[in-house]
């Protein structure tokens, strides 16, 4: 059993703001994943202590997601910091796919009678209706002011992979697809100061559940535990002091079926720490 929160013994007087999306997809066609409403609900818990002004958001829908982000990032332009947590599903659709008879990404290619629509690629959170959003996109609207003196923090809680490729499953194909594209091609010109972004688990692997898949992710577990403590918390620490803590559950808890999870952090732009 975890220990309950202790507020920080430092007190924060800037404004700090979170966005908090916690996506279950009860009743869609998507698997459900109840223990995301509860990973949403901690992290906001964990963040509140730390002085942030919490807005949480359950089962929104792909546009509602952005509608959400774009609203959230023009009312916030004059605090100190911005965080954005997704909990939910995720996945990626790569720059180069090579059908060749093996499995490709579920609708990778969308044909409706004669007209068809064709992803160029990239990690992607999925919406409460099932729908894709970018994680590029997200990206985009939350840091389109680009202040320097505002840090930007963003936190996917979910799967990088596809399921029948990453857990080995298999489909049929009936054609062969080949895309190839240099990926400096699709990159913007955009010079991002002071942003952070954590993600729950490596490139093109799976994020797990606590208690067999019915509990709360064990990204959102070990971040919340970090904010427990007493004392500041550096954001450019978390990501080894939470790969340290997954590294001992799965030699424990052994829940993973022989998958390894590790948080990765990327950084753009970084001119001064943040400190939780």
């Amino acid at each position: 059993q975890s220990r309950p929160f202790s507020p920080p013994i430092s007190t924060h007087l800037v404004k700090r703001a979170a966005l908090i999306v916690g996506n279950t997809y009860k009743n869609c066609h998507n698997m459900e994943l109840l223990g995301c409403k509860t990973s949403a609900e901690n992290v906001k818990k964990a963040l509140e202590f730390r002085g942030f002004n919490c807005e949480l958001k359950l089962n929104i829908p792909a546009d509602e997601i952005l509608r959400l982000v774009t609203e959230f990032t023009e009312n916030k332009t004059d605090f100190e910091a911005r965080l954005f947590y997704f909990s939910g599903h995720g996945g990626n659709e790569s720059f180069s796919v090579n059908g060749g008879g093996h499995a490709i990404t579920e609708n990778l290619v969308g044909f409706v009678d004669r007209s068809g629509q064709l992803y160029e690629g990239g990690e992607y959170v999925l919406g409460q209706d099932g729908r894709k959003v970018f994680k590029d996109e997200i990206l985009s609207s939350f840091a389109k002011d680009n202040k320097p003196n505002v840090h930007k923090i963003l936190m996917f809680d979910c799967c990088r992979g596809e399921k029948s490729r990453e857990m080995g499953g298999t489909q049929k194909t009936t054609f062969q697809l080949e895309i190839m594209r240099r990926e400096e091609a699709n990159q913007k010109n955009a010079h991002y100061k002071n942003v952070v972004i954590l993600h729950g688990t490596l490139p093109h692997q799976v994020a797990w559940c606590t208690a067999d898949g019915k509990g709360s992710t064990k990204f959102s577990k070990h971040f919340c535990a970090q904010l427990s403590r007493h004392g500041g918390v550096n954001i450019s620490d978390m990501d080894e002091a939470i790969n340290a803590e997954l590294e001992k559950d799965q030699n424990t808890n052994k829940d993973t079926k022989g998958h390894v999870q590790m948080v990765e952090m990327t950084k753009r732009g970084i001119s001064k720490p943040f400190i939780f």
